[in-house]
């Protein structure tokens, strides 16, 4: 046999076959070792690898985000396939056609956060492949911003009237610019405000908000908040209307302590009977007034206090049902029995508003004597949430805090609590 013969014929032989595959679409993967001898009968067993056109197979959708809040950003997503993919996201701003690329934007997914995007920007993905490039559709961020009336997008959304806005404010917002919230209420509109507080034990030193010196609370566990009367006597100078809020805080119930060293052994009563004193002497509130006078039932912070040589931490919690009828009872009595009248509210959040307990509403004796101030601010974004709240025993809502991210121009601050309030709100209860 003619040896050299019969190779030349196996290396056209092994050629032809691998131009013929070649030919379908299908290349061999790279062999185990570059000097084997070509082995006819291994060809059939190789692994193949196609290649597969590019092409979208899922569209990035278009989204609705907020300035503000919980949900500030979206998600773009893209579908894809074909042979070894790459991404590429770009954008087009409001009132141009050009298609810019984002810069490190080259994964499936690109997430847009409304501080860094114009509301009703487009993007889009290119996908190139070994097979061919393909754009993806325009999908559009939507970027929601505060609004300027919430009153009047409460009565469109869920067909209320009446219904006004206003603003809550403390000792936080000090120096606050009141010409710009009274202008932002309107004229029906309304401003809440903090009277006092017992949310810092006693013997416990910070710093005043309103002047920024070294101060304490002394052997009571309660501090007026120090922009109250400023804040009141601006906004009755401005003609609108008013409220006050108490916000619960430290009382013999709640300190575990022999001495009572963080409450001090202060009651409900005693802490009502301080809000009555600060509410009468500073000169706003009148025998004419229905101003709602609010205990703002909340949990507060946790505090650590050193005694006998040993450090005790206790948190806050919020008042329960029995300690707010008595705070509630006493303000009503006291002012009634000096012929003021006594609009009597309780403030908290939606969810605590309609907890239950054993098949009953926990503030069902509460409902009986207040309305209700509620918090539920949906994803927060200075809007109106699409739901109304949750109001447990009460059968409504009067005034409803609907978030914290109201954007007034001109106050010099940033973030504010907004509210909107029933026709019927400055009502006493009957």
């Amino acid at each position: 046999m003619n040896h050299a013969r019969s190779a030349v014929r196996l290396a056209v032989a092994t050629a032809s076959i691998a131009l013929a595959v070649s030919s379908l679409g299908w290349v061999p993967a790279a062999s185990a070792s570059a000097t084997a001898a070509p082995q006819i009968g291994a060809i059939g067993a190789l692994p193949m690898v196609k290649k597969v056109k590019t092409k979208i197979t899922k569209q990035p959708k278009s989204a609705t985000i907020g300035r503000y809040g919980t949900r500030t950003s979206a998600t773009f997503t893209v579908k894809a396939k074909g042979t070894k993919l790459r991404y590429r996201w770009q954008y087009q701003l409001t009132g141009t056609t050009t298609w810019t690329s984002i810069a490190r934007a080259t994964k499936k997914s690109y997430k847009a956060k409304a501080a860094d995007w114009s509301a009703g920007a487009k993007f889009r993905v290119v996908v190139k492949g070994k097979k061919g490039t393909a754009k993806s559709k325009a999908a559009t961020l939507t970027v929601l911003y505060p609004t300027n009336t919430p009153a009047a997008d409460a009565m469109a959304q869920f067909g209320l009237t009446g219904i006004t806005q206003g603003i809550d404010l403390s000792a936080w917002q000090y120096g606050i610019s009141m010409p710009s919230i009274t202008s932002w209420v309107g004229g029906d509109g309304f401003v809440m405000l903090r009277n006092g507080s017992g949310s810092r034990p006693i013997n416990t030193s910070f710093v005043n908000p309103c002047t920024k010196a070294n101060t304490t609370t002394g052997s009571t566990p309660i501090t007026k908040d120090c922009a109250y009367a400023g804040l009141a006597d601006a906004t009755t100078n401005a003609g609108r209307r008013l409220g006050h809020y108490w916000f619960n805080g430290w009382i013999a119930p709640m300190d575990s302590t022999p001495a009572q060293s963080f409450a001090g052994g202060y009651t409900p009563e005693q802490s009502a009977t301080q809000f009555v004193t600060w509410l009468l002497s500073d000169g706003n509130y009148t025998t004419a007034s229905t101003d709602p006078l609010v205990l703002d039932i909340e949990s507060g912070s946790a505090w650590t206090k050193t005694i006998d040589g040993k450090t005790k931490t206790l948190k806050l919690r919020a008042w329960t049902s029995p300690e707010a009828l008595a705070f509630l009872n006493t303000v009503r009595q006291q002012l009634t029995s000096q012929g003021y009248h006594a609009n009597l509210y309780v403030y908290m959040g939606a969810n605590n508003a309609s907890s239950m307990s054993n098949g009953t509403y926990v503030w069902t004796d509460v409902a009986a004597i207040t309305r209700l101030w509620v918090a539920s601010w949906g994803t927060d974004n200075g809007r109106i949430p699409t739901a109304l709240p949750k109001t447990g025993p009460w059968p409504t809502w009067s005034i409803w805090q609907y978030t914290d991210n109201a954007r007034v121009a001109g106050t010099g601050v940033g973030g504010l609590d907004a509210d909107i309030a029933q026709a019927d709100a400055w009502t006493p209860k009957s």
